[in-house]
Parts: C-alpha cells; sequence; structure tokens
C-alpha cells in the first residue's frame, strides 16, 4: 500500500473513533456518568486536531 492510501485510511479510521465518541457523548449526556462527558470531549478535540493535520499532510506533502 502507498503511503498516501495508508494516511488516507488513517484518516477514514479518526473519522470513525469520532463518530463513536459522539455516540458515547450522547449515551453519557444527563445521566450518572455525566462526569464522563469532559474527558469525551477533550478526546474529541485532540482527535478533530489530529485528523486536521494529518489531511493537511495528505493535501500538502504528498
Amino acid at each position: 500500500m502507498s503511503l498516501k492510501a495508508d494516511l488516507l485510511s488513517l484518516s477514514s479510521t479518526l473519522d470513525q473513533m469520532l463518530e463513536r465518541l459522539e455516540g458515547a457523548a450522547e449515551e453519557v449526556r444527563g445521566t450518572d456518568s455525566d462526569d464522563l462527558l469532559g474527558a469525551i470531549y477533550d478526546v474529541e478535540r485532540h482527535l478533530r486536531a489530529a485528523n486536521r493535520r494529518l489531511s493537511r499532510t495528505i493535501r500538502g506533502e504528498l
């Protein structure tokens, strides 16, 4: 597999992880586990930043 294809696959995986995190946030919002929401949003923020950086890398360097 080429490097670009591998990086695109990683980006797709990050997209899937973000979707799952959004589902997790919806699941815990308003429950006794509501305190997890901040941690979930923190992870989501970092993954979004990583995915943006990866996208810029793919567009700019390959």
